[in-house]
């Protein structure tokens, strides 16, 4: 391998300029050269490199102007995903044309800069990260959302990188990629502009909001438009034809009233900042009046948005309702890093998995707030998510790629002053681009076209950097011998199979990602549950190692068990039913554990095999046994969750249920009333005790505090149980269930003016609460008021007409007997509904507990 110091265009070394060259080799080239091509020595065609250049370019400036309009409603991810293929294939295919061209003229030409070393060995350690992620797939992929996280989002942008700087040798290439940019960001904005108004041009459910645009959510639209103004002004200050001059002007004014309309503070912010970069350098650059003159458009850009950022303070300017974004604070973000460099310090949980180290290390006082189930997929930035993911040699190569950037920047601009080469200001812009972006890395999370930009803006900083100063240009070369052809030849191979089969597999997942979506709008529209396996299952045959989907297949396949059930009832089943029925619980078994094996660390494959068990209790032997074990595995990696000690609570209550109605059997016939046996009352004790580590975790947590209440009616303890339901009400005053549960409690104790105030508020909560209404007639019944409980149970009628019990209420108070006058008294369970902490696009069919003779027999070998 050899380095060759010269520039394009030098013959010859310096101080043989004009000496013959003496050199036998040299005489040989010489005179081989001046010989006429003969059919046995064909003169290589240069059309071919010609060719290879257009694609590049065209691969390159098709890239730049799609990147930032670009998205399809066909997958889940409608941006980021369909943004992710777009890059690997265009990048690719401008990949695979360099390298062919390298191929074609045999030998390596790779223009040598700083940067190189920095670039690789980020690559080469994030390379390793995925190696060693806790989930391989989601890393190199990337999870719906997360796609610019991935390795090969990573790898693609790299690729873009470097064929940009080998390839982009003029300035009018630069220009013209810059002027593409900003065009195509012009249309993004004024779609966004529609978008912000309720001027919707596409009819699509996912895109017909005031907070969708093309590059992310409405603060993401704001800071990637900072940095395109800031970009804009500076082409202003170039010369441009007149046309383009205008439609600059233009497109600037709108990105500024965007900026405004938007009204984020952190965009607004760096954008100052940005702009007090460009002013700098422009103003030490000019140095002629004309020049000077032309700084008043950019001031006049500065001032606009720093009113923006004063008077934004009080409130908005432009009176446009927008979603308000929730996201994790800096401090929970560094806690959520720390705590998961304590077990993985050098390479962190793995890329794209942000969401699995923040359930294993989030903050206590989450669970505080409303967000307390969501599962956060990056930080409060992409630094903290970086950070977090790659460990502390992942943080530690991306500050030193910044640092080298930065070093880079630094040297060549010491060579500013007074400077007026055509590029100087583009390169001006471009550096206080890439200074905003940068910025935007260490304050807000990124996304996948503010990544593309930060890449192009690095490359374009490299090329216009040698235009501009003028700088030798370092050529790493080899030339061709017939051992290193070989080498060549197999490295070219390697390349080329490589991004072929990447391109391939991008491609495939995509319409993996396709048919998941159309499965997805399949249940939403209530299709049979046997379409929505199939669906599923033809998605798994596209992508198998996607851990989502196996999830969602063993919850459809559950359903399809419950639909059977549901539809000829337990006492009509044939064999061959019970036997479809057994399959379908193992299919749905054997799909969860496919997921787990696949990520192991995700709670929610975890949660979702626990489910299966918890829903054959009473039918399965030991299937209580293996779904806390389910539960219990996964609070491992998520262990601040109160839910899953509800749902081990429950399980409990499941058990004492069934100690409780064989007791009942046993009993049958005997006068005496029926009493907890001694194991549904150690089942209940255990079951108050999970609720109550759910409510250490989370004190304001209404479910777990309702069923602690319901233990303790169980346990005999009435006035315990009524206390601790007015703690729950006071924190949760308007919950019918609360109230009326109290209300039974109350009835229970035989305090019927408290239980009847709380049936009366139930029914103002919900007017139609039979149960409420049904009990609040017992109480009327109780204390004379015959009137007033007939009222309410003609009511209830109303609402259950095919109820005979309500039937012969009514009548006895129309006889002027009691009410329940040869009826007895019903306990009535109230369910409590409980919030998922999903966060991925999922199936949203109910997994129902099936009847405890549910026919649930060993799996088929």
């Amino acid at each position: 391998m050899k380095i060759n110091l010269k520039r394009a265009g030098e013959a010859m070394p310096a101080g043989r300029q004009g000496a013959p060259y003496t050199d036998r080799r040299d005489m040989e080239r010489r005179e081989m050269a001046s010989r006429p091509a003969t059919a046995s020595e064909p003169k290589k065609d240069t059309r071919v490199p010609k060719i290879i250049d257009w694609i590049i370019a065209g691969a390159v400036y098709l890239l730049a102007f799609l990147v930032p309009i670009f998205f399809l409603p066909i997958v889940p991810s409608i941006l980021e995903l369909n943004k992710q293929i777009l890059i690997v294939v265009l990048g690719g295919i401008a990949f695979l044309a360099w390298v062919g061209k390298l191929a074609w003229e045999g030998k390596i030409r790779v223009k040598k800069n700083f940067l190189l070393i920095p670039v690789l060995l980020l690559l080469l350690i994030l390379a390793f990260n995925t190696i060693f992620s806790v989930y391989r797939d989601q890393s190199m992929w990337g999870s719906f959302g997360t796609e610019s996280m991935s390795l090969v989002t990573l790898i693609a942008l790299i690729a873009v990188f470097l064929v940009i700087t080998n390839n982009f040798s003029t300035r009018r290439k630069i220009n013209a990629l810059v002027l593409i940019v900003i065009g195509s960001s012009a249309l993004a904005n004024i779609y966004a502009i529609f978008q912000i108004f309720g001027k919707f041009i596409f009819k699509n459910p996912a895109t017909a909001q005031n907070s969708f645009n093309t590059i992310g959510s409405v603060y993401a639209l704001a800071i990637y438009l900072g940095a395109i103004l800031i970009l804009s002004v500076a082409m202003l200050l170039e010369k441009q034809s007149m046309p383009i001059k205008i439609a600059l002007i233009i497109f600037s004014l709108l990105f500024v009233f965007t900026l405004i309309v938007v009204n984020f503070s952190t965009a607004l912010i760096i954008f100052l900042v940005g702009m007090a970069v460009l002013l700098g350098l422009s103003i030490i650059t000019s140095g002629s009046e004309e020049k000077n003159r032309a700084l008043i458009f950019p001031m006049v850009v500065l001032t606009l948005i720093l009113l923006a950022a004063l008077i934004g303070k009080r409130g908005s300017i432009v009176g446009v309702q927008l979603p308000v974004e929730v996201g994790l604070s800096s401090s929970a973000s560094y806690d959520v890093m720390k705590g998961t460099w304590k077990d993985k310090f050098l390479l962190g949980s793995g890329l794209s998995s942000y969401d699995l180290a923040y359930l294993k290390s989030k903050p206590s006082e989450i669970n505080l707030t409303n967000f307390w189930s969501v599962k956060f997929n990056e930080a409060s930035s992409r630094f903290f998510t970086l950070a977090t993911t790659t460990g502390f040699l992942g943080a530690a190569a991306f500050l030193f790629l910044i640092g080298s950037i930065l070093v880079y920047i630094f040297s060549s601009f010491v060579k500013i002053f007074g400077r007026s080469e055509e590029g100087a200001y583009t390169l001006i812009g471009l550096t206080a681009m890439w200074i905003y972006l940068t910025l935007v890395y260490f304050l807000y999370p990124s996304n996948i076209t503010v990544d593309f930009m930060w890449w192009i803006a690095t490359a374009s900083i490299v090329v216009l950097t040698s235009i501009v100063f003028h700088k030798k240009e370092e050529i790493i070369s080899e030339t061709s011998s017939p051992r290193v052809s070989l080498i060549l030849s197999f490295i070219f191979v390697l390349i080329i199979v490589g991004f072929i089969s990447l391109i391939f597999l991008e491609g495939q997942r995509y319409v993996a990602a396709t048919a998941y979506n159309k499965a997805l709008a399949s249940d939403t529209e209530g299709a049979q549950v046997d379409e929505l396996v199939n669906k599923l299952s033809r998605v798994i045959s596209l992508d198998p190692s996607r851990d989502l989907y196996h999830r969602n297949l063993s919850v459809a396949l559950f359903a399809t068990l419950n639909d059977r059930i549901s539809k000829k009832g337990i006492g009509n089943l044939s064999e061959n039913d019970r036997a479809e029925i057994s399959n379908f619980y193992f299919a749905a078994e054997d799909e969860a554990r496919t997921a787990i094996n696949l990520n192991p660390r995700n709670s929610d494959n975890l949660v979702q095999l626990a489910q299966i068990n918890q829903n054959v209790i009473g039918s399965k032997d030991g299937a209580d046994e293996a779904a806390r074990n389910n539960y219990m595995e996964s609070l491992k990696y998520d262990p601040k969750n109160p839910s899953t000690y509800y749902q081990i609570g429950q399980i409990y209550l499941m058990m004492a249920d069934l100690e409780s109605a064989k007791s009942a059997s046993q009993q049958q016939g005997s006068n005496k009333s029926p009493q907890l046996s001694d194991k549904a009352k150690e089942y209940t004790a255990s079951a108050q005790q999970n609720f109550e580590k759910g409510v250490e975790l989370k004190n304001n947590y209404i479910p777990a505090q309702f069923m602690i209440a319901v233990c303790l009616d169980r346990l005999g303890k009435i006035n315990e149980a009524i206390a601790k339901l007015e703690e729950s009400k006071k924190m949760n005053s308007q919950d019918v269930g609360i109230v009326f549960q109290l209300g039974v409690f109350y009835y229970k104790a035989e305090k019927y003016d408290e239980a009847r105030n709380e049936f009366e508020q139930a029914i103002k909560l919900a007017e139609n609460y039979s149960n409420a209404r049904y009990f609040l007639g017992l109480i009327y019944d109780k204390q004379g008021n015959k009137q007033k409980a007939l009222e309410q149970f003609k009511k209830v009628s109303e609402l259950n007409p095919d109820n005979e019990d309500i039937k012969k209420i009514v009548s006895n108070l129309e006889a002027g007997k009691s009410a329940l006058s040869g009826l007895q008294e019903d306990a009535i369970d109230q369910n409590t509904g409980e919030q998922s902490g999903e966060n991925q696009p999922s199936v949203q069919r109910d997994q129902a507990p099936v009847p405890p003779e549910t026919p649930i027999g060993p799996s088929a070998p």
